[in-house]
Formats: C-alpha cells, sequence, structure tokens
C-alpha cells in the first residue's frame, strides 16, 4: 500500500472516532437534561420551591446596670444558643418535627431537654413560623455534635444571641434579681410582638422592677434559606434592622460597702442586712441570706434546681431586706423614745420606778432582759443600757395613739416604696387593729408592755428598720430609699421623692435621741460596732421568736454629726443583737470608714460622755 494511501486511511478513522466521541459526549448530556427536567423534575422542583426567604430576628441585649461608681454588675455576652427554625409552609419536610416522636426524642436528647418542653416549642414555632430558643448557652459538645451530624436534626441550628451576665455570681443578687425564660402564661399575656418563647424576662429585683426599660427592640433581617432549613446568605435587598440595646441603669449601690456587707454576713445562714444614705435614701448596700447565683437562671435551670431554689425554709429566692418580717426587738425602742419625748410625756432627765430585774402588771412579772436589774435610770441611760423595766412603764403612760402615731409618722407599718418589687408592708397596731381582731375595748393596756420593748404583734423588714433610723439620724426629714439613680437615655429618670411630712420634735428631744444612741456604741449594748475616730450611733435588738432561737439585730448610722451610712442587720436565731449583728456592723463601718476618715468630718453635735461600762446584752 502506497504511503500516502496509508496516511488517508489513519486520518479518516480518526476523524470517525472523533465524531463518536462528540455524538456520544452530547448524548450524554441529552440524557442527562431529560433525565433532570422530565424523570426527575417533580423532585427538583419541590426542592426548589423549599429555597426561600425568612425573616430572622436579631435578637436586643438587655441594658447594663453600673453601680454609683461606674462598676459593671450585669451586662449581656455573645451565647451559642440551639434553636429550632420552622420549615416554610410548603417544605416538604415540615411536618417532620412534629409528627415523629423519635425526631422529639434525639433531640430532647442532644439539648437535655424534657421531650414534651420540647414538642411544646416546636408546636409553637410550628404555628407561629417564629424560631424558638431550645438550649441556652449550649456547650463545645453540643454545638460539635450538631454541626456533625446536622442532617439528623431538620431545623435546629446554632445561633448567637445575648445571653444575661451578672458579674459578681451571687453578690447583691436580690437586689438585681435576675431574667428567666418566658413561660406560656406570660406569653399570653404579654405582646407577642415583644416576648417570643425563649426570651428572658425579669424576675425579681430590678431586673423585674425595669424589665421594659433594661429590655430593648429586637432587630430583624431576610435571609436566604435552603431545603433543610439552613441559612445560606443574607438577602441583599433591604439592610437588616438592627436591634436597640435595652437602657443601661445607674444605681445607688456602692459595689465596696455591698461586698462588706457581703463578707461581713458571710456566716449567716438566715437574716438580711440593708445599708442607705440617710442624705437622700440611696441604697447602699442590700443583703439576703441565704443568696443564689442570677446566673443560673440566664442559661436555663431544671425542675430540680428550681424546687431547690424555691421550695423548703431556707427559700434562696425570698428577699428578707423587703420581703422579711421580724419583731424589731429592742430598737423598736428608739420610737418608744421618741415618741415620749415628742408628746411631752418625758423628758431626757425623766426616771421611772428603779429596774430590779422584772415588772408587775396585771398580776404577770414581766421581766428585763438584765435580771439583777439596772437600778435607777434616766431616758438617755435606759435607752443606753435597754432597760426592759423602764420601757414598760413608759410604754404605759405614752398610750397605745401615740406610740402608733409616731411609729406611723416614721413610715413603719407601710411600704417604704423601695423601687423593687413585693415589698412587704409590715404591722403597726394600733386601737383599731386590736378593736378589729379582739372586740372594741376588749384589749388591755398591757399589750403596750411589749409594744414599748419591741415584741408583741409588731411586724417590720430590714429596710423598714433602716428607714426608722436613717429619720432619726436626719432628725425627722422624711425619706424614701431607692435603687435606681440614672435611667442612660433618659434624662427625665428621677427618683420618687418622700411624700410624707417630717417628723416634727424639738431640737432638745433629737439631741437626746443622738446622744442616747451614741452611747448606745460607745459604752451600752453596742460596743462591738464601735469603729476607731468615728462616732457611730445605734441600738440593739433581741427578738423573741416563738419557733425557736431569739433573732439578732442591729440599726446604726454613722458618723453621728454628719451621717452618711444607715447599717440594718437581722440574723435570724442568731441570738443576742450585741454579740452577733453588732460586730457584723462594726466590719461594714469599718471597712467604709477607716481608709479616709482622718480629718472628712465635720462636728456639729456634742459628742456623747464616754462614762458607763460596756455590756453584752440586748
Amino acid at each position: 500500500m502506497q504511503p500516502s494511501n496509508l496516511i488517508r486511511r489513519i486520518r479518516e478513522q480518526r476523524a470517525l472516532l472523533l465524531r463518536i466521541l462528540v455524538v456520544a459526549g452530547f448524548g450524554l448530556v441529552v440524557g442527562r437534561l431529560v433525565h433532570l427536567q422530565i424523570l426527575c423534575h417533580e423532585k427538583y422542583s419541590d426542592l426548589s420551591l423549599e429555597n426561600h426567604v425568612r425573616l430572622e430576628v436579631l435578637r436586643a441585649p438587655r441594658g447594663a446596670i453600673y453601680d454609683r461608681n461606674g462598676a459593671l454588675l450585669a451586662d449581656s455576652a455573645p451565647s451559642f444558643n440551639i434553636v429550632f427554625r420552622p420549615f416554610p409552609a410548603e417544605s416538604a419536610r415540615r411536618e417532620v418535627p412534629t409528627l415523629r416522636v423519635r425526631w422529639l426524642v434525639k433531640v430532647g436528647s442532644l439539648v437535655e431537654r424534657d421531650t414534651a418542653e420540647v414538642r411544646r416549642l416546636v408546636a409553637w414555632a410550628d404555628a407561629s413560623g417564629q424560631s424558638v430558643v431550645l438550649r441556652r448557652n449550649a456547650p463545645f459538645a453540643i454545638r460539635a455534635a450538631l454541626e456533625e451530624l446536622h442532617d439528623e436534626y431538620p431545623g435546629v441550628e446554632v445561633q448567637v444571641e445575648p445571653l444575661r451576665r451578672y458579674a459578681h455570681g451571687a453578690v447583691a443578687a436580690h437586689l438585681l434579681g435576675y431574667a428567666g425564660e418566658i413561660n406560656e402564661r406570660e406569653l399570653d399575656s404579654l405582646s407577642r410582638e415583644r416576648y417570643r418563647p425563649g426570651d428572658l424576662i425579669g424576675r425579681s429585683g430590678v431586673e423585674r422592677r425595669f424589665e421594659e426599660i433594661l429590655r430593648g427592640e429586637d432587630g430583624a433581617e431576610l435571609v436566604v434559606v435552603n431545603a433543610t432549613g439552613k441559612r445560606v446568605s443574607t438577602l441583599s435587598e433591604g439592610a437588616p434592622r438592627l436591634p436597640k440595646p435595652g437602657h443601661d441603669l445607674v444605681l445607688a449601690l456602692d459595689l465596696k460597702v455591698q461586698l462588706a456587707m457581703e463578707e461581713a454576713m458571710a456566716g449567716v445562714e438566715r437574716g438580711a442586712g440593708v445599708a442607705l444614705d440617710p442624705r437622700d435614701g440611696g441604697i447602699l448596700g442590700l443583703v439576703s441570706r441565704p443568696a443564689f447565683d442570677p446566673n443560673e437562671f440566664s442559661v436555663g435551670i431544671n425542675a430540680e434546681r428550681w424546687r431547690e431554689l424555691s421550695s423548703g425554709g431556707s427559700n434562696p429566692l425570698l428577699n428578707r431586706a423587703i420581703q422579711g418580717l421580724y419583731p424589731p426587738g429592742s430598737t423598736f425602742k428608739a420610737v418608744t423614745m421618741l415618741a415620749a419625748l415628742r408628746s411631752g410625756v418625758a423628758r431626757p432627765e425623766t426616771r421611772m420606778a428603779p429596774c430590779g430585774g422584772h415588772y408587775l402588771f396585771g398580776g404577770r412579772s414581766f421581766g428585763c432582759w438584765r435580771r439583777q436589774g439596772h437600778g435607777s435610770l434616766d431616758l438617755i441611760g435606759a435607752l443606753q443600757h435597754s432597760c426592759d423595766v423602764y420601757f414598760y412603764q413608759l410604754g404605759l403612760k405614752l398610750g397605745l395613739p401615740r406610740l402608733e402615731e409616731t411609729a406611723r409618722a416614721l413610715g413603719l407599718g407601710d411600704r417604704t416604696g423601695v423601687d423593687l418589687p413585693q415589698e412587704k408592708k409590715g404591722l403597726v397596731p394600733g386601737p383599731a387593729w386590736y378593736d378589729q381582731r379582739w372586740g372594741a375595748g376588749r384589749w388591755r393596756k398591757g399589750v403596750l408592755l411589749n409594744l414599748a420593748i419591741g415584741q408583741g404583734e409588731l411586724q417590720l423588714t430590714p429596710i423598714q428598720l433602716a428607714l426608722m433610723l436613717g429619720e432619726e439620724a436626719m432628725d425627722g426629714r422624711p425619706l424614701r430609699p431607692y435603687v435606681v439613680r440614672e435611667v442612660r437615655g433618659d434624662r427625665e429618670y428621677r427618683p420618687e421623692r418622700p411624700t410624707r411630712p417630717r417628723v416634727e420634735a424639738t431640737p432638745e428631744a433629737w439631741n437626746a435621741i443622738h446622744q442616747a444612741l451614741e452611747l448606745v456604741v460607745s459604752a451600752g449594748t453596742g460596743t462591738a460596732a464601735r469603729v476607731p475616730g468615728v462616732r457611730v450611733a445605734g441600738k440593739t435588738g433581741t427578738a423573741q421568736n416563738p419557733h425557736g432561737k431569739d433573732h439578732a439585730l442591729f440599726v446604726c448610722y454613722a458618723p453621728v454629726e454628719e451621717p452618711r451610712i444607715v447599717l440594718a442587720i437581722v440574723v435570724e436565731n442568731g441570738g443576742h443583737g450585741g454579740s452577733v449583728s453588732a460586730p457584723m456592723a462594726g466590719r461594714v463601718l469599718k471597712s467604709v470608714f477607716l481608709p479616709d476618715s482622718a480629718g472628712s468630718r465635720v462636728a456639729a453635735r456634742p459628742a456623747a460622755p464616754d462614762t458607763a461600762e460596756a455590756t453584752d446584752g440586748d
């Protein structure tokens, strides 16, 4: 064969092979198109419909909370939450979560939540078309498991949202309160435009009282999601509506005072303490024991932990500073003394029958805390040494109407008006109360013996004790305790001012009160509260408790010449106020005054003479 024919044949074979390859390739393309467009048309049509634009809520962080000096108390931090996002209405996957029990069990196991609760949340999401939070602040292990097995959990995703964080844990927990997950009943009563399942809402303390101010305004954005409901991208058309954080709050609280109170009362099982500024009523510190960590509620707690916190005798969620009711004991003698001075029943130098350790009235013997008696005392000495026998007699001379009037003039027997929720009123019984309880005229004057020394039916809260002594420290000027000093971004906000009139008494009466209260600390029953270089005035109390050991109380203010702080401390079943509560107050005062006390005080009132021997009594 000639070379030219051989070359031609090879070329023809190559051309044929190339044509065959082209036809085969084209055939494959046509076959694939037929498969996609005809044979699988319905399947891929459904999947294309499931790529949708979805409105996603951008949760707003709650406003931060600061103390009076700018120290951070509470804010919001990023949190990785596990959420369920409902599928579009036309999605073939929409019914999967609500119909398949196995899916619910798997999701409940993943987020460590009861299956019934998961079902409720998913049902709400399907009905409303909005996402719900299944687990807050999920640990890395749960997030990793979800990412690895995402196809097994359709509709379940990880989302970053703000989480409420309390910078100092249990410190000032009862004052700050806590924010917990909203429940179904609250969702029904509140605006569903503002609240959704999984949202945090203020439950107690400042968080509850200022919920509308702290809560921000959620934002929103349009996102593209795929057939599994997973976010693919943000829609370019239309800018997202950014969330607006809530307003920040500045409290009257002083973190240094609060920490000093926390440390001083660290060993108290049950009790409360309140510190306020008598110049304007600002709450400088508030402690309630036992305490709790509000951070627990931000991430969610299980039913068992909730029962531990909310039930039983200790009840850590109870704010004993404003909800605990106690007989004031001998701290109330400062009120009895003021009532006697105001009404002219007694003067500072007035003496009663000498104290021999007991007092006979109506065929009964009423004892004094000092069994050997105090002998003959004037009014100032009687308060200094907390002589029960003297105040029995003083109460009888005074009469119930005048005692009740002075107590109520000091704000007792009613809420103080502090800007915290669920404050108790307490009880100051008067003639009308006894008439209603026992019948008109059927009660006897003997009730005055107990009332005059702070026992009987009297019931006060620790914050009322602080208010009582604060007004006496300021010569009767009315106070209204408050917590929130400033709302940032709201120039119109001002703490509410007191509406009660001033408690009127002569300068002689006020000077006698200050002198007697100062003697209690310098040389009386409250010497454990003394602070070197600082004039402290106060009153001890030991309140009888029918359910167990006596309660220990102490109230004080300092410095006497220019009061800047009032303290009230109650220790349930603590025993004597002079040996239990007074030392705690002394530790707090030392932490407040000793570093900068030198040269900071202006003498305005005469110092009480230091002449009597200290006692460890009432």
